[in-house]
């Protein structure tokens, strides 16, 4: 079975109410801060930004975190001791059971107590979450680190939906992209497409002349995994999902053509039946075994698709990776995913933590895990700086993924920053499977909108 990539979003609207419920215990109020430049102390620093003469040494802090097995995590866990020589300052990683992580970090950050110092989290998380975490700019400017380095979907994650202040730094994210089999691509003249329409035609052939299935596509409601591809040609097609007024805005022509379009990989038999039912896991896995030509999909799971552990025989070397196609005369906008990390502001050790973030997220220590393929449990070719998708060296030990990642991520957008996203998710995910089971496109989508407009009415 592959690896499960870290997601959760399905436990996001409960998350929501148990901050509302530990703030409501807490009468009112978040947990009880320290000022956080106050904290930090100042000096000469090494080439990775890391304090000279180790004025936190024999510190000793806590990392909250799950999910140890995937390779870019384990891979900093490894790498930890290089900190810790550098700086004096042990890390103890947790290991949060994926199911109870979500709970354990809102608790953490809604009513503190200190037992944590630094943290991750996905993007979905930020609005609720930011309670618990020290924004970070003042530390930053002190310290020369900008945002610059990072695309544009990654910059919007680190400010958990306050455009003024930056709450997290990235140092997992990933484009979506179109993976595909270079063996039947070639077998059948065929070039990664540009346009849907072509991608379709591809999809027709792959399904006439070839025994797989064209596309693995997943329209499970679960995590609003079926919103990945409809959220990127939704946009890609000059559509929104809201107005300026926060209104539903996809109701439009254009959001109704692209939603039917999309729908077509199910209706024209591109992808199989049972893909009603299939989440990222599912639709991976078939590709993974064999059993699909493509398959759309975050670009982490090159991962796997080139790990001979894993992948079907007939995979090695021959997994290509594209960004999708777009709509004529459209700009392409596809969606982008992103894991932060910050300070709990009741850690006790808040100096310490805050040199753990510098270098967790540094350019450097991303480019040394990139570049490390001497162990499958530690080897991805995810990196969210650009310098890092841009470097020659990086671009060649991942298969040229990184560079694809860039191209990707420049027209590539976030979900939306905001506390009322998680349910209005799983609103429509819920919808977008009605729509593949049958349901009529343009009435669900204007049913849809309704239930939105009824939110906290």
């Amino acid at each position: 079975m592959t690896r499960k990539t870290p997601r959760l979003r399905s436990l996001v609207p409960a998350a929501i109410a148990l901050v509302l419920a530990l703030l409501a215990s807490a009468c009112g109020s978040g947990p009880i801060t320290k000022d956080f430049a106050s904290q930090v102390k100042s000096g000469p620093v090494d080439e990775l930004g890391l304090l000279e003469g180790k004025p936190y040494g024999g510190t000793h802090i806590r990392f909250l975190t799950c999910c140890t097995a995937v390779p870019q995590f384990a891979a900093l866990n490894e790498r930890t001791k290089q900190f810790t020589e550098r700086t004096g300052i042990t890390v103890e990683w947790s290991n949060i059971p994926y199911a109870a992580f979500l709970q354990k970090i809102v608790a953490e950050s809604a009513i503190g107590g200190g037992t944590y110092d630094v943290l991750i989290w996905p993007d979905a998380w930020g609005p609720s979450l930011k309670i618990g975490v020290q924004p970070l700019d003042e530390v930053m400017k002190k310290d020369g680190i900008t945002l610059d380095d990072f695309s544009g979907p990654f910059r919007e994650a680190a400010s958990a939906g306050d455009p003024t202040a930056t709450y997290g730094l990235p140092f997992r994210g990933f484009s979506y992209n179109l993976f595909y089999r270079k063996d039947i691509y070639a077998q059948l003249g065929l070039e990664p497409p540009t346009t849907w329409d072509e991608y379709y035609q591809q999809l027709e052939l792959i399904k006439n002349r070839t025994d797989k299935n064209p596309l693995a596509g997943q329209f499970s409601r679960n995590n609003g995994q079926d919103l990945y591809t409809w959220l990127t040609m939704l946009w890609s097609n000059g559509a929104e999902l809201f107005d300026d007024s926060g209104a539903p805005a996809f109701t439009s022509p254009a959001a109704v053509a692209a939603t039917q379009k999309y729908l077509e990989t199910m209706r024209q038999g591109y992808t199989p039946p049972e893909s009603t039912n299939w989440g990222e896991l599912e639709s991976t896995t078939n590709f993974l075994k064999g059993n699909a030509a493509t398959v759309l999909t975050w670009s982490w799971h090159l991962e796997d698709f080139t790990n001979p552990g894993k992948a079907a025989p007939e995979l090695g070397g021959n997994v290509g990776v594209a960004s999708l196609p777009g709509f004529p005369g459209q700009d392409p906008a596809s969606y982008a995913y992103t894991w932060l990390t910050g300070v709990l502001n009741t850690s006790q050790h808040q100096g310490a933590a805050w040199e753990y973030v510098k270098w967790i997220t540094h350019a450097d220590t991303e480019r040394e895990i990139a570049l490390d393929k001497t162990d499958p449990a530690t080897t991805t070719g995810i990196t969210v700086h650009n310098s890092n998708m841009l470097d020659p060296q990086v671009i060649a030990a991942s298969q040229g993924l990184p560079q694809v990642q860039y191209n990707t991520l420049q027209s590539a957008r976030a979900i939306p920053m905001n506390l009322d996203w998680p349910r209005i998710m799983d609103i429509l995910a819920v919808a977008v499977n009605e729509m593949a089971n049958g349901a009529d496109v343009p009435g669900k989508l204007a049913e849809t909108a309704d239930e939105i407009r009824e939110l906290d009415r």
